[in-house]
């Protein structure tokens, strides 16, 4: 079982309602107190400057009714103000800005070069670490891409290009700083420039630690992961957590919540995949239940609560950061979160009994977490999207989310299943990790072919398509001109299994190598759109049908269950070293299943149901109704 953690604003805490929140802190089973809005460290204002007495005041009434304490603070500025955040935050206090490439600065973004901010914010850590809290964490701010639209990637204020400049011996115009940084592959100037941007950004990090630790070196200090910090600001969120840390234990809040999306599936993947990456770190994991903007009118509790139960049966994170109590708001105004939390109890405990000791199963999603480096970014991008955006979106896994959303069970480390490989991924996936089959998309197919991997591909060149004729089913869908999909030229020995219309061009094929290794490939390339699959041809039913039965040929074995027809039903597996495997289900649709229909990998003897009845025939099993967004689990032995 993973631990609770909340977050509460410090406007909201006063002697009324301090009693409030402790009563349901504990009725919640919150070990951790994360006080955040106790002022806007940039502008010098708010509590921490005004009334700092009101701020330790609180930090000791909290640490003495025996919870962990975590102050929260906002790093460099959002780029654009958050919807509770005040006008007053519009004021920068005078500090450096982030410069984007087109030398137009971010509004509300400062850069950590600036040794007049650095000396602010370090001066500002210490006035909080001498109020002795547990932790410091720093909000999801902490990055240097992706802000406001005035500007594209990163920082090229004077004093990172000087940098950059020393690092590569030459100084390059603004204007063709573009073209030789961001067009093609890996090149000398892409990885200086990323070199340059994370030294910024670790040095910040460890010069905020040395001024804590002159005040109060036993304060954990650390920081929210971002899209980018993993990979796009030349560094990672382990080695920022790390030098954060000190002599400390490092911690780490991660990214993608139940608010990005209402289809949760995606962020569950998304967290396990960070997870998964942090695996030997030493690193405390814990995840982004935000369900920014509350109140339930905004995000509903269900979403918060079937990403929390799924990362409890996975056993991913050590912790839930769950967003359950309004920043500007009474307590008393919004408690549907926190009824709701309290209500699952029981089924959390029930998850966490048929979940023990079992490892995750299932088609083994592999994501590489430093890609941007050797990217092979297009000099025209789809959809004119800017270079941080489009590299910012492929952190998104695509694999992850389309079988999350077909029922396919995923697993984020090593599998006796095959492995999917999406576009970038396949220039840095180990070629053994190919030994039991692997599903491609065609970049993931032309990159393997380009190392020498035989994978039935000869050539492939994009086109644009509008039907797609399922060979088995004798069905033709629409709907997929917006898909960026390939003409691909394949081998006479492969199986064609859809045709790409006009043209009957392969939509997807099956194919065996002359080292027995197969294939399933699909003729997207993934990574050219943005990460929300498109109906027709991601959530199809076809596709659904497709995929399952592809998968079970390229590994010569059945997945651990298949259940068809039922959009978005999201399915997790775990196996123990008895042989039982335990099953949860998450209808994260709108319509009910009126009778799940599960085909297990096997016959099992005996089943265990949890949230639902259900009846066992050999390898079939047949569950009550799940209603919408609804949870059911099974134990079969």
């Amino acid at each position: 079982m993973h631990r609770f953690f909340a977050p509460i604003a410090l406007g909201t805490v006063s002697e009324e309602t301090f009693p409030v929140y402790v009563k349901q802190f504990r009725e919640a089973e919150i070990e951790r107190v994360m006080l955040c809005g106790i002022g806007e460290i940039k502008a010098s204002n708010g509590p921490l400057f005004e009334s700092p007495e009101t701020v330790a005041k609180w930090i000791a009434a909290f640490r003495e009714a025996g919870f962990e304490v975590c102050v929260w603070l906002n790093a460099f500025g959002h780029g654009s103000l958050l919807a509770h955040a005040e006008e007053r935050e519009a004021r920068e206090g005078g500090f450096a800005h982030i410069v984007g490439l087109d030398g137009r600065h971010s509004q509300h973004g400062l850069c950590p070069t600036d040794p007049k901010f650095r000396a602010h914010y370090a001066a500002c850590l210490q006035k909080v670490a001498a109020m002795h809290p547990d932790m410091i964490m720093l909000d999801d701010d902490f990055r240097l891409n992706v802000r406001d639209g005035t500007y594209d990637i990163g920082c090229f204020c004077e004093r990172h290009l000087n940098a950059f400049y020393k690092e590569v011996g030459e100084e390059i115009p603004r204007n063709v700083l573009r073209k030789k940084l961001f067009a093609g592959g890996k090149n000398q100037y892409r990885s200086a420039w990323m070199r340059v941007m994370g030294r910024s950004l670790l040095d910040f990090a460890h010069e905020m630690r040395t001024a804590v630790d002159t005040v109060e070196d036993t304060v954990r200090l650390g920081v929210c992961g971002c899209y980018c910090t993993w990979d796009m600001d030349g560094t990672d969120c382990i080695a920022l957590a790390k030098a954060f840390a000190g002599k400390t234990k490092p911690f780490l809040r991660t990214i993608g919540a139940p608010y990005h999306d209402r289809k949760v599936a995606a962020a569950v993947e998304s967290t396990r995949m960070q997870a998964a990456w942090c695996k030997q770190s030493g690193v405390e994991i814990f995840a982004e239940g935000d369900v920014y903007p509350r109140p339930r009118y905004n995000v509903p509790a269900r979403s918060l609560e079937i990403f929390d139960q799924a990362l409890l049966a996975v056993g991913a994170v050590d912790g839930n950061l769950k967003y359950m109590f309004d920043y500007v708001r009474r307590v008393d105004f919004e408690k549907g979160y926190v009824a709701r939390h309290i209500k699952n109890a029981p089924l959390r405990k029930e998850l966490d009994r048929v979940f023990a000791e079992k490892t995750p199963i299932g088609i083994r999603v592999f994501e590489a977490m430093r890609k941007a480096e050797a990217w092979d970014i297009p000099e025209s991008i789809p959809g004119d999207v800017a270079i941080g955006r489009y590299l910012h979106k492929g952190f998104q896994s695509r694999a992850a989310r389309l079988f999350a959303e077909l029922a396919v069970p995923i697993a984020h480390d090593e599998s006796e299943y095959p492995v999917a490989v999406f576009g970038e991924n396949a220039r840095h996936i180990p070629l053994d990790v190919l030994k039991n089959g692997a599903v491609l998309d065609v970049t993931a197919a032309k990159l393997l072919a380009q190392r020498g991997v035989d994978v039935g591909l000869a050539s492939a060149v994009p086109q644009t398509f509008q039907k797609e004729h399922f060979i088995q089913e004798q069905d033709t869908v629409g709907g997929i001109s917006a898909v960026p999909l390939e003409k691909m030229n394949i081998s006479p020995t492969a199986e064609v299994l859809s045709l790409l219309q006009p043209g009957d061009a392969p939509g997807a094929y099956l194919y065996e190598n002359g080292d027995g290794v197969r294939f399933y490939v699909l003729a997207e390339n993934s990574y050219a759109r943005m990460p929300k699959p498109i109906g027709d041809y991601h959530n199809s039913y076809y596709r659904q049908a497709q995929l399952v039965k592809a998968i079970e040929w390229v590994g010569r074995k059945p997945l651990p269950l298949v259940c068809t027809g039922n959009p978005y039903l999201y399915a997790i597996a775990a196996r123990g070293k008895d042989g039982a495997m335990a099953v949860v289900l998450f209808n994260i649709f709108e319509d009910e299943i009126l009778t799940p229909e599960i085909i297990l990998d096997k016959p099992y003897n005996g089943a265990r149901f949890v949230n639902c009845s259900g009846k066992l025939e050999g390898n079939r099993l047949t569950l009550s109704e799940l209603p919408p967004f609804g949870t059911a689990a099974f134990e079969v032995y």
